[in-house]
């Protein structure tokens, strides 16, 4: 699902771009960087930097690359408390106290469940009663033990394995804000359907940003200026299926029981998060798409400088319904 588009101002008025544009496959997505105003040279030099933060991420939080530090993580805290370096530590205790803020809704310790789901592979099915309950015994958040003083990670019940797809994401982009940052550049990443954020608010202050319509991809539900705030969706569109007339999401809530962990929750088709950070905005637009309107509200009052929009399905159209989202205007 690709929830953003965006534009440069003044493009339609006939003016010149002043935009250097650079594209990289990474982390199952397509980033597209945006460099403000700088010499070809310069733009090309910079793109390689920032994609090369990207890959740097991708090889040490990818669950599927052999030699990632969470790979190393998913093959041997199960054995006890072993030390991993800074970063990784510090992102997820970072998500663990995510988990704590959402009721465990956000949870970095689904891989199991995920590959039960066959989202992993790109195969999903129905699992099998006996299987998903295995899954659903090796997950959870409160599980996985962080002792910050020796800065040792350890799985408290066997078979866990992580999966950071939620929010590695939205981290991958500060970092190449970053890079542009470090550089004195000002520009926009963008994470395809993931996260979208700029290096600073006065350059990203006409910068429009439009909210697709799940239901409805030629006319989006609203748009807003991006300025200072990074943006994140989530939904069911680009990885889902549907078996006996459910549809079954890879947005997996691992504090639901049985078949019912699949399915999007109160018929919630997609939810958008503003925040502070990517990371942030990545991380809660899933726990919002799978919390919904009400009780997302309520997890959202403890993050004063997040909005969220959430749309739903409503006959053969959608509604929308939101938390202190900046506009009023959707569609």
């Amino acid at each position: 699902m690709r929830a953003e588009r965006r534009r440069e101002t003044g493009a339609d008025e006939g003016k010149a771009p002043s935009l250097s544009r650079a594209a990289h496959r990474a982390m199952g997505t397509e980033f597209t960087a945006y460099i403000d105003g700088c010499a070809e040279a310069q733009a090309r030099a910079c793109f390689q930097s920032l994609f090369e933060e990207i890959d740097r991420v991708e090889q040490t939080f990818s669950r599927f690359r052999p030699a990632s530090e969470v790979a190393r993580i998913n093959r041997l805290a199960g054995d006890g408390p072993m030390v991993t370096d800074p970063e990784v530590f510090n992102l997820m205790a970072a998500a663990q106290k995510l988990s704590r803020n959402t009721a465990g809704v956000f949870d970095i310790t689904v891989g199991r469940l995920t590959r039960t789901w066959g989202f992993a592979e790109r195969a999903p099915h129905l699992p099998e009663a006996q299987e998903l309950k295995e899954a659903e015994a090796a997950t959870g958040w409160q599980y996985l033990e962080l002792d910050p003083v020796w800065r040792t990670v350890q799985f408290l019940r066997p078979g866990m394995e992580l999966d950071l797809g939620g929010i590695a994401k939205g981290y991958a982009v500060d970092c190449a804000l970053c890079v542009l940052r470090a550089a004195g550049m000002h520009g926009v990443i963008d994470a395809g359907s993931s996260s979208i954020a700029a290096t600073d608010g006065d350059f990203a202050h006409d910068w429009t940003v439009e909210i697709a319509n799940p239901a409805n991809d030629a006319a989006p539900v609203c748009e807003l200026c991006l300025g200072d705030r990074a943006l994140s969706t989530s939904g069911a569109k680009e990885q889902s299926f549907r078996k006996a007339g459910r549809v079954y999401s890879h947005l997996i809530d691992p504090t639901a029981s049985g078949l019912e962990a699949g399915a999007p929750t109160r018929q919630v088709l997609q939810a958008t998060v503003l925040a502070p950070t990517s990371m942030l905005a990545d991380a809660l637009s899933t726990a919002m798409f799978l919390l919904g309107q009400e009780r997302g509200s309520a997890v959202l009052a403890e993050f004063p400088d997040c909005s969220a929009l959430w749309v739903y399905s409503e006959g053969e159209g959608v509604q929308c319904r939101a938390h202190h989202w900046p506009l009023a205007d959707w569609r």
